[in-house]
């Protein structure tokens, strides 16, 4: 099923730039969604005339977004069979994500194809910024060459970050975790790759991902939590993700649900990160996390459960128990259909699943009133990362033209040389998905 939804043409009072552009988008949205079609087809499905799209799709060709498939396709009615069209799979987005104990990238075509990914494991607390900015622009260099050996052409670089984001000017205003606070992340690696960034907080780009073709398709309102070292949530209702007044919308880890329990690193006491992050999980399953460094502790987590580890067993039921006394509220509050476990709670749902889902019937009006459901995590650990690469790639739905613009950015990629960093740590691809 295809996450992009269908448009069909509408009359504009503007003028005809206006206009061709906003049909562009119909086209490329309308095969987005529809699959493979004939000029004929998507003629008669918008409402376009077949003179009219047949000029727009001439476009979306020369603009490597749509391509011809070779295949014919057969008309309902009189007529011949028309050549059929469908996504190309040359642009491709850039996504980055800087995490507490990792460092990822992510290449995505328009398609959903991931053309190149990685992660390197460390701890990024005890860093300063700058070192930890320069190996992350250090995997972009890398993601770009390689991108450029395969002949892609990247229309944007997006970087998700376990944070507060102010979404114009791309500062990452306060991320406890790390220790960062009014760090211009946008600039320093702009300045660092001659490109364009947009940062995003990690926990709406995981909701965008799942919500576009993940396990939330065709979900409107439901509720990502993203679990990693701490604990974020997207909160998609209507369709549209939830950013509130200031875009700090969806900041579920810091929800006191023990007024007297653990200090967070919010400043706060007895947060919900602190009793289900990755860590706080570990640690009541007897793991010391210094001890599971450069592998995933998630793996480790993962391993002793499947043994039937008596203390990791009880540790994930008391954590599937605090996630769903803090989700009830979330229920009741929004309405929402669904909550998708993502993050680490993603491959850890099956010893999740059950207590979330008891808690939440016993906890939440809205839960027991209506249907819901809780669903893992289509990407996992690396539904943030998928999410930060879609994004310019579904901000090219609604201005096709701006695909121009990726040969400007490869030029530009071309001119700047990778930056020296500190050592870097160990590299795996990532499995999960």
């Amino acid at each position: 099923m295809s996450p992009f939804p269908s448009t069909r043409g509408a009359s504009l009072p503007a003028d005809q730039t206006t206009v061709r552009r906003a049909n562009l988008s119909v086209v490329l949205r309308h095969v987005a969604s529809a699959g493979p079609r004939s000029r004929a087809q998507v003629a008669a499905e918008t409402g376009l005339t077949r003179g009219t799209v047949s000029s727009l799709v001439t476009e979306l060709i020369a603009l490597d977004l749509l391509r011809e498939t070779g295949e014919a396709t057969a008309p309902r009615g009189i007529g011949r069979p028309g050549v059929a069209l469908e996504l190309a799979d040359v642009v491709v987005g850039i996504g980055l994500e800087v995490n507490v104990d990792y460092l990822a990238v992510s290449v995505e075509d328009m398609t959903g194809a991931v053309r190149y990914e990685r992660r390197a494991h460390r701890d990024n607390r005890g860093c300063a910024p700058g070192p930890v900015l320069d190996r992350l622009a250090l995997a972009a260099r890398a993601a770009l060459d390689a991108a450029a050996r395969e002949g892609l052409r990247p229309v944007g670089v997006s970087v998700a970050v376990p944070g507060l984001v102010e979404e114009a000017s791309g500062t990452v205003v306060l991320a406890p975790n790390l220790g960062w606070s009014e760090l211009p992340v946008a600039a320093e690696l702009e300045a660092r790759l001659g490109l364009p960034v947009h940062v995003e907080n990690e926990s709406n780009l995981a909701a965008l991902a799942e919500h576009w073709t993940g396990a939330a398709v065709g979900i409107d309102d439901f509720v990502c939590v993203f679990g990693e070292v701490g604990v974020g949530g997207g909160v998609v209702l209507g369709g549209r993700l939830f950013r509130g007044s200031h875009g700090f919308g969806g900041e579920f880890g810091h929800v006191s649900v023990d007024p007297a329990g653990r200090p967070c690193a919010c400043g706060s006491r007895g947060c919900v990160e602190t009793l289900v992050g990755e860590e706080a999980i570990a640690r009541a399953a007897g793991i010391t996390p210094a001890t599971s460094r450069g592998r995933s502790l998630t793996d480790e987590l993962i391993r002793r459960a499947e043994d039937g580890s008596p203390s990791t067993l009880a540790a994930l039921a008391d954590a599937g128990r605090w996630l769903g006394v803090a989700l009830a509220s979330t229920f009741n509050l929004f309405d929402v259909r669904a909550v998708v476990l993502g993050g680490c709670f993603g491959p850890l749902s099956p010893w999740l699943v059950d207590d979330v889902r008891r808690t939440l019937r016993e906890r939440s009006l809205a839960a027991r009133s209506g249907t819901f459901e809780v669903l893992p995590s289509a990407f996992g650990d690396g539904a943030a990362v998928r999410g930060a690469a879609a994004l310019a790639l579904h901000r090219l739905l609604d201005q096709p033209w701006t695909a121009r613009a990726a040969d400007d950015i490869e030029v530009m990629s071309s001119r700047v040389s990778a930056p020296r960093a500190t050592r870097r740590g160990r590299e795996v691809a990532i499995g999960r998905r």
